[in-house]
């Protein structure tokens, strides 16, 4: 039986006066408007809680997102220095190589 059910049940039986119930864990009695309005309560605490935790779903999401394209940027950004310092070797064996060239030429 769902809570908005029971609920529904609860108001019927206030209608019909202020029912008691037991509860067999306390030994105490229930009435039933403060047992409705507990219900209501806590369906209305299950319902802002659902709402939040929807935000903060869509929250995480954006979060990832951002971080998933901050990764490729530093993946691109690291292959161009890895060939910038490819490039930098190659220059820089050529000129040992003509500076060498030039000291023998002499």
């Amino acid at each position: 039986m769902s809570p908005s059910e029971t609920l529904s049940i609860f108001k019927k039986l206030r209608k019909a006066g202020n029912v008691m119930f037991r509860d067999t864990s306390k030994k105490r009695g229930v009435n039933s408007r403060s047992l409705a309005e507990k219900i209501r309560r806590l369906e209305e605490e299950r319902d802002k809680l659902l709402e939040e935790v929807k935000v903060l779903k869509e929250m995480a999401k954006s979060k990832a997102s951002a971080l998933e394209r901050e990764v490729t940027m530093l993946k691109e950004e690291e292959m161009i220095l890895n060939e910038l310092l490819r490039i930098l070797d190659t220059t820089t064996d050529q000129i040992k190589m003509l500076s060498k060239r030039f000291k023998t030429e002499k």
